[in-house]
């Protein structure tokens, strides 16, 4: 019995070697992404999908997966692949010169917890799956707030803008609510109605007196209560007061968009 455990033990260092490894893989790939002059566009596509790839490898290798189809670990695959995509799009608009060099390198840091999370999730019944499922929702909002603020930096149109702001959060929504371990089609439809309400208030912006970031963080803002109510809805726990709470973020944030763009 204490040999099956140490080889299971051996085992599991192996395949957190294998995350250290992509995310290595992953800065090096982002750094050749950002420094190479012209922009490479099909290299940021390359490397998302090998992000994508990547995670597949890692949480089919985790102790307690059953994964036997090729769609059953598509839900672990969408924050560590549009993560990729916004934070390359994102730093090609704001980093320059050597920065670009040390924001690539720097990337490992964020994309290693993000791999890391996505296989310890694997494990439902784990003592840290609370705390993996706070990391991998943080990372969805960060990766929205990225896509977001591309979005208003390419200057897209009306109707561009909105498809893309409600294709991301239908994306995003899904890892938000997969937690709930609905079957793929009852998440997808969940996180569609997510989707078509950001694309809804992207075509609000437009008419607005929003730009840039002040956009960015207003549709970060819808994503943000509508995926937390929609969750708290299908986990039974919306009632007057998770209500209230979500209403209270709401007025504080859009009272903060306000004087930030008063301001500027």
């Amino acid at each position: 019995m204490e040999d099956h455990d140490d080889a299971g033990l051996a085992g599991t260092y192996t395949r957190l070697d294998r995350i250290y490894v992509l995310a290595i893989v992953f800065a090096l790939g982002l750094t050749a992404y950002l420094a190479i002059e012209p922009t490479q566009r099909w290299l940021l596509l390359l490397l998302a999908g090998l992000s994508a790839l990547g995670t597949d490898a890692v949480v089919r290798g985790h102790p307690k997966a059953h994964f036997h189809n090729l769609d059953d670990t598509v839900l672990f695959l969408l924050v560590p692949a549009l993560f990729t995509l916004s934070l390359g799009l994102f730093l090609e608009e704001v980093a320059t010169g050597h920065w670009t060099i040390a924001a690539g390198a720097l990337s490992v840091f964020p994309y290693w917890a993000i791999l890391k999370a996505e296989y310890d999730s694997v494990d439902r019944a784990a003592a840290n799956f609370q705390s993996t499922r706070l990391i991998l929702n943080v990372a969805t909002y960060v990766v929205a707030f990225l896509f977001f603020a591309a979005i208003y930096d390419f200057e897209l149109s009306v109707v561009a803008a909105s498809f893309a702001a409600g294709m991301v959060a239908v994306l995003l929504g899904i890892e938000v609510l997969r937690e709930e371990a609905m079957d793929n089609f009852k998440t997808a439809t969940h996180a569609l109605a997510i989707g078509i309400l950001l694309a809804q208030a992207a075509w609000v912006t437009h008419f607005l007196p929003l730009e840039g970031a002040a956009a960015a963080v207003f549709l970060l803002l819808a994503f943000y209560l509508s995926t937390g109510i929609m969750h708290n809805y299908l986990a039974g726990r919306l009632n007057a007061r998770t209500g209230s709470e979500f209403a209270a973020v709401a007025v504080a944030g859009l009272a903060i968009v306000i004087v930030s763009q008063a301001l500027t």
